[in-house]
């Protein structure tokens, strides 16, 4: 609760900032997702079956842009639907030319797959992200995709490219308030390139390793960090046919370390690889067909209930009917039905969810 009102606070602080000060130029906005989940089952492990049904307030995100200069601007995003951390990201960019900018502070990192680093959540296209993806993300190190660091990004022609560098530890780990101890030099880096080859085809990919040595982290260690991460992804939209788009993307995570944050098999490794690939169609400008095919498999598994040599596989397939709203050819809403199906082993179990998502987007251009 009191987060929430500092961040009210800061939110009307910023706009009285704006009116007193002429030459900042402030932007706010956000938006909001609902979930009503009309049918969700899950088989757990000892044999029990879960069965959840309600509403449920998945993202209430507020946005403030200011803008100091034509080069320079600060952003802020909060998450108001969960109980604490409602601070997503909180950085400076210095736009020096199209092709090279400068980001600082706390922010969603490139090196990492497409779906996490670069499809922000006001625009997913089904309920979720697949398993796959954020999995990865959060064994690289990252809380919400998000580390604390410097970013280099920028376009050239048609090829898009960011190079990082963090703590390697998520949100809200400081350099010399938590992270007390390292050698020099430790830290997540990582980059991402993606280009459009021809006209509605495009390919990318990252590549990122995390590298601490003797790391002391809220009085815990000295521990090691060794992972490192690669994606590969294919696009496409109207290639050969109209309204037709779709996805592919592969992703892999080698650990070769004990630390926190995942749990390591006999060997002292942990292994991931997934995929997914996803295909839609616009019928008309407002209603989309759509349907998604994701893969995971870790070794050793991450769940409870697995012994330490265990692997774990789940197969998803998620069918998805989508309408769109628009005001003057600028989204402002869309409604999205999606029913899922999975199944995982070991034990061969068996989950579904039917679930209506309703967003309102009001997020400055």
């Amino acid at each position: 609760m009191k987060q929430t009102i500092k961040s009210a606070l800061f939110i009307a602080i910023l706009f009285a900032t704006s009116s007193a000060t002429a030459q900042i130029s402030l932007d706010v906005g956000g938006y909001m997702q609902m979930w009503y989940i009309a049918d969700q089952q899950t088989e757990r492990t000892d044999g029990e079956t879960i069965n959840t049904n309600g509403y449920r307030l998945r993202r209430a995100r507020i946005t403030a842009r200011g803008d100091i200069s034509d080069r320079f601007s600060t952003t802020i995003w909060t998450d108001l639907a969960g109980s604490n951390n409602i601070l997503l990201d909180f950085y400076a960019d210095a736009k020096l030319h199209p092709a090279f900018n400068l980001r600082v502070g706390q922010f969603i990192m490139p090196g990492q797959s497409y779906d996490t680093a670069r499809l922000v959540s006001s625009k997913l296209l089904f309920w979720e992200r697949p398993g796959s993806t954020t999995a990865l993300s959060s064994g690289m190190g990252y809380d919400a995709f998000r580390d604390i660091g410097v970013m280099v990004y920028g376009r050239y022609k048609k090829l898009w490219y960011g190079i990082h560098a963090g703590n390697g530890s998520g949100r809200f780990t400081q350099a010399g308030t938590h992270i007390t101890e390292r050698k020099a030099g430790g830290g997540l880096y990582g980059a991402r390139l993606d280009v459009e080859i021809t006209p509605g085809l495009t390919l990318g990919g990252h590549l990122s390793t995390n590298q601490q040595r003797d790391v002391v982290d809220r009085g815990l260690g000295p521990f090691d960090i060794d992972r490192t991460s690669v994606s590969i992804r294919v696009a496409t939209s109207d290639l050969g046919i109209d309204r037709l788009y779709t996805q592919f993307e592969y992703v892999d995570l080698r650990v070769n370390d004990d630390s926190r944050g995942v749990r390591t098999g006999p060997d002292g490794n942990y292994n991931l690889d997934g995929f997914y690939a996803e295909i839609g169609y616009g019928v008309t400008n407002h209603w989309h067909i759509l349907g998604r095919y994701d893969h995971i498999d870790q070794r050793p598994g991450q769940a409870g209930g697995f012994a330490s040599d265990e692997s774990f596989e789940r197969d998803q397939i998620t069918l998805g009917l989508t309408r769109y709203l628009f005001h003057d050819d600028r989204e402002i809403a869309r409604a999205y039905l999606n029913y899922a199906t999975s199944s995982s082993s070991p034990g061969n179990l068996d989950s579904h969810i039917i679930v209506l998502v309703m967003q309102l987007r009001f997020i400055p251009i």
